[in-house]
């Protein structure tokens, strides 16, 4: 779980209680399993943990052991925000699809960027606006089993469906 405030990620038991943690408690970092606010998490390919690092603008990943993999968004991935593809301005939400691909929410820049498993940049929707597809500070993302988004959309009070190719509307 992301522990916003504690500057960590908390492994928890099923009743509660504390497993392991990552990041130092009430420590804002912006190096390598270090954290600036985290703001989700979610389990990716292998069992990788992808954490949505907040106002470090970026995605960290640790491996099922805990052990640091890697990092995205923006140059070096370390608190440089941005309007570019693969670069984040306040990372709200991650959630991964059925197909393994990695969707973040990219709340100051109004869009859902979509990555390979592997961190690699695809593409990104949603701009500033009110239209269908257009967001106002998007908070949260998630997929259903059938590979359909759904993304919170703050400032437009809604939460927006987006189906794959070829699924039926």
């Amino acid at each position: 779980m992301a522990d916003f405030y504690n500057q960590r990620i908390q492994h928890l038991n099923a009743d509660g209680s504390f497993i392991e943690q990552w990041g130092t408690t009430a420590q804002v970092g912006i190096w390598a399993e270090e954290f600036n606010y985290p703001t989700d998490v979610a389990i990716g390919n292998d069992d990788q943990l992808l954490v949505a690092d907040g106002y470090n603008d970026r995605i960290q990943v640790f491996a099922s052991s805990g052990k640091f993999r890697r990092k995205w968004g923006g140059p070096l991935a370390m608190n440089i925000f941005g309007p570019f593809p693969g670069w984040f301005t306040t990372v709200t939400s991650v959630t991964v699809g059925p197909e393994g691909n990695v969707f973040v929410a990219d709340f100051y820049n109004n869009r859902v960027q979509k990555y390979d498993p592997e961190g690699h940049f695809l593409t990104a929707f949603g701009h500033d606006g009110n239209g269908p597809g257009q967001f106002a500070y998007i908070t949260a993302v998630a997929v259903a089993p059938d590979g359909t988004l759904f993304a919170t959309d703050l400032g437009n009070n809604r939460v927006l469906a987006f189906r794959p190719p070829g699924k039926p509307q």
